[in-house]
């Protein structure tokens, strides 16, 4: 990484005073004098110490990640989501000269940004090779600290020999329906997009890479159910995430402090979902999520973990809900037409998967899909609507087990994947929604489920 800066500060090494190398994961780095270091679940923090009028430099290095994309789609994709996704940057980055530094390709670039009232520039340095990618940010608000940083960019170096071909190499495409062997042959899965499964003699799970590491849903056997979902999470959960703890919060406070979830499966069978801010000895804070499905006098356990913000795990269990399948299972049958019956809308008035506006579905299988978007008045503003024809579409609708058949005068069959679901954030009240997936779906890129409500 030293290739990448033109000017190397001979000098400034020479009258500055740093400690002794270290390593993190793949990279060898010198923290300045007097810096603090925080060692995260995936990376670490340097920090310079406050000097009390708010001014600051951070570095954080990230814990290298798996990947099979090239140098240039890997920075790129960590500035999406290291730095736009943390500030509001001026413009694309100004980049420097790649460099090659023992076999990786190293890229780095840097913009003025702005957090709040505070502004200043951040740099990002992504290297790619032996199919992983590691990740450096450095942030500052001040000129203070340039001595600092400039000394810490000098002394980063990468401690692998990595092979040049793994830079260009490009990811397969997701696997599709398949089982899992061994004692988690229960689970039929359909992969979600941009995922991967990992199917061992003893394990199942779905897997991806992220800029900020590798996220897992694992899919565990079945154990014997109180005939509770609820009673079954009270100590599932906590053995599940066997030494962790609820963070700000006792463990008594499981259910008081979490985010639920509750519906039934593409086979009708009954599920539970809870999420809940966790800990472990005083490390990071993560999601942690449970996935309880009720399979006669069993229970089939599910679980993940994702950071905080982050939506990947979100968005794969959502998907998953919509497809996954016990094998050797019965279907029970389902009464989708009855619970579609009414006025859908979502909360923000935008409307995914394809569909616009408000959509209403009536008992003799026609929908229509209404000009107004507004979401705050009436069921009888709609059916208003309705009657006089206020629409900008109409079809006929149909189903075939959980997926809905839509069909216009003029136009295609269109499908989708249908859910219905009740959510809760930890003690309000419950509601009652709605979601879609389009079945002929982009296997490269997975999408966000727009939650619908009924009025």
């Amino acid at each position: 990484m030293k290739k990448i800066f033109s000017v190397l500060f001979v000098a400034f090494i020479s009258i500055s005073t740093f400690a002794q190398k270290q390593t993190f994961d793949v990279l060898n780095y010198t923290i300045p004098k007097g810096w603090d270091k925080i060692e995260m679940e995936k990376g670490i923090q340097l920090s310079a110490k406050s000097d009390g009028k708010g001014n600051y430099a951070t570095v954080i290095i990230l814990q290298s990640a798996a990947t099979t994309a090239t140098a240039n789609e890997n920075f790129n994709n960590s500035w999406e989501t290291l730095v736009k996704g943390t500030v509001t940057v001026s413009g694309e980055p100004t980049m420097q000269a790649p460099a090659i530094e023992k076999g990786w390709n190293v890229i780095s670039g840097q913009a003025n940004y702005t957090d709040g009232g505070n502004k200043g520039w951040v740099t990002l340095i992504t290297a790619t090779g032996n199919s992983k990618m590691a990740n450096v940010v450095v942030m500052t608000n001040t000129d203070k600290y340039q001595n600092d940083i400039l000394g810490f960019i000098k002394s980063l170096d990468l401690n692998e020999i990595a092979a040049a071909k793994n830079n260009t190499t490009k990811s397969s495409p997701p696997i599709n329906t398949t089982t899992g062997s061994g004692s988690k042959n229960i689970y039929a899965i359909t992969v979600p997009p941009t995922w991967s499964l990992n199917a061992g003699a003893n394990s199942l799970t779905v897997e991806k890479n992220t800029t900020t590491g590798k996220r897992i849903i694992e899919f565990m056997s079945m154990v014997k159910s109180s005939g509770s979902l609820e009673k079954d999470m009270e100590h599932i959960f906590f053995e599940v995430f066997d030494g962790w703890s609820l963070y700000n919060a006792s463990d008594n406070q499981l259910f008081e402090k979490g985010d639920h979830e509750k519906g039934v499966t593409s086979q009708g069978l009954p599920y539970y979902m809870l999420s809940n801010s966790i800990t472990k000895k005083g490390g990071d804070v993560v999601k942690g999520t449970v996935l309880l499905i009720q399979v006669g006098t069993n229970v089939a356990i599910i679980n993940s973990a994702d950071n905080i913000l982050g939506s990947e795990m979100e968005m794969s269990l959502n998907f998953l809900l919509f497809t996954l399948k016990i094998n050797g299972t019965a279907e029970k049958n389902v009464d989708y037409k009855t619970q579609l019956t009414g006025t859908w809308v979502s909360g923000s008035g935008v409307y995914g998967n394809s569909l616009s506006v408000a959509t209403s579905y009536t008992a003799e299988g026609k929908y229509y899909v209404l000009t107004q978007s507004s979401y705050t008045v009436g069921y009888d503003y709609y059916n208003d609507l309705i009657k006089s024809k206020q629409f900008k579409g109409a079809g006929v609708f149909a189903f075939k087990g959980n997926v809905l058949e839509r069909k216009t005068a003029s136009g295609p069959v269109t499908k989708y994947f249908i859910r219905f679901y009740s959510r809760k954030s930890g003690n309000n009240e419950w509601r009652n929604l709605m979601g879609l997936y389009q079945c002929d779906y982009d296997k490269n890129r997975i999408e966000t489920v727009v939650p619908f409500q009924k009025i």
